[in-house]
């Protein structure tokens, strides 16, 4: 995960900061030497699967906080994990390289070249459908930031562009456009996203939360239309209302999940309200990741001495979830660790 190093000043919107139901998830796998960041995604069971630039981990059992290696060699700077509509495949986007790995968690392997569906520049994505994907990335020329849309079951998958964020005209002199996390609710019908402007001091000059239904998304791209990021998405809560890391999630409620300098914001979708910031680590940059199959929100930030590093913050509940396994518990731990790696195929 990619983190934006300048620092901002902060206004926190929140009704009230929580930091005390939070705990360090020491369990977490950690980044893979030589790559930044880590990227989690939840699977349709609500366990967790990890990326760390190199090893695909997927959690034992939901909140368990144990983790088994399911594949390896997957290389790249994390810069999203998208899960599919069927539940089980995990697409990769590798960051800068811009390699985009598939990955099936009920048939796991370690990296081979075939796994390469497509190589393009993102910066994050989401699934539309089984073989729809959007993905948010900077244009060809740099001028701006744009949703892009890349069809997976393609001969050679090859990005359109659906929408510009915002539109190369509406920039500040000296001014630059950045990416921002993507989100899509459970029921695929709804996608989130941020424009976020930077001046030349590297310091948010506009930023907005939007949603745009995914169906008009689909009919651009089939179309070969550009969509008009000021008439075509919905505005949230209005300009600058929130941090500008974008939406990482969408809980079962409708609630928005939004990272950034400050903490992590939950907003009510239907009204723009800021219900609830969560500061785990003090005042820092959050990346953010939710479970929307198990409520659980966890917070993702740099560690204090290596910045290449990832720590997560997890909620109590879930650090707590499950108790110490004996007797018939671990000996049901243990087939499934045995069956995984049964599983798991090897070259």
């Amino acid at each position: 995960m990619f983190k934006f190093l300048t620092v901002t000043c902060a206004v926190l919107f929140a009704a009230s900061i929580a930091q005390a139901d939070y705990g360090l998830a020491k369990a977490f796998p950690k980044t893979a030497a030589g790559s930044y960041g880590i990227e989690i995604e939840a699977l349709s069971d609500g366990r967790l699967a990890v990326w760390n630039g190199d090893t695909i981990y997927v959690e034992s059992l939901a909140r368990s906080g144990r983790f088994h290696a399911a594949g390896t060699g997957y290389a790249g700077d994390p810069g999203f994990m998208a899960l599919a509509p069927d539940g089980h495949t995990l697409l990769l986007g590798s960051g800068f390289p811009g390699q985009l790995y598939l990955f099936d968690v009920n048939a796991p392997s370690d990296f081979e070249p075939d796994a390469v569906v497509a190589t393009t520049a993102h910066y994050t994505g989401v699934f539309l459908t089984e073989n729809l994907v959007l993905l948010d990335k900077t244009t060809d020329d740099y001028t701006t930031c744009e949703l892009a849309i890349l069809d997976l079951s393609a001969p050679s998958p090859a990005t359109k562009t659906v929408m510009l964020k915002p539109p190369a005209v509406d920039m500040p002199v000296g001014g630059f456009a950045a990416s921002a996390q993507l989100a899509v609710d459970r029921l695929q019908s709804t996608v989130y996203a941020m424009s976020v402007v930077y001046d030349s001091s590297y310091m948010v000059v506009a930023n907005e939360l939007k949603r745009i239904p995914v169906s008009t998304l689909i009919s651009a791209y089939n179309a070969d239309h550009v969509l008009d990021w000021e008439v075509d998405a919905t505005s949230v809560g209005g300009p600058m209302a929130y941090q500008a890391g974008g939406p990482a999630g969408v809980m079962g409620g409708g609630t928005v999940v939004i990272g950034g300098f400050g903490g992590i914001q939950l907003v009510d979708s239907a009204t723009g309200a800021v219900e609830e910031t969560l500061m785990p680590a003090g005042l820092d940059y959050y990346g953010a990741f939710c479970n929307s199959y198990t409520g659980d929100i966890y917070a993702i930030v740099a560690d204090p001495v290596d910045y290449s590093m990832d720590v997560v913050y997890a909620p109590t509940e879930a650090l707590e979830a499950l108790p110490a396994l004996s007797g018939a518990g671990l000996a049901l731990l243990v087939a499934l660790l045995a069956a995984a790696g049964v599983a798991r195929k090897r070259k």
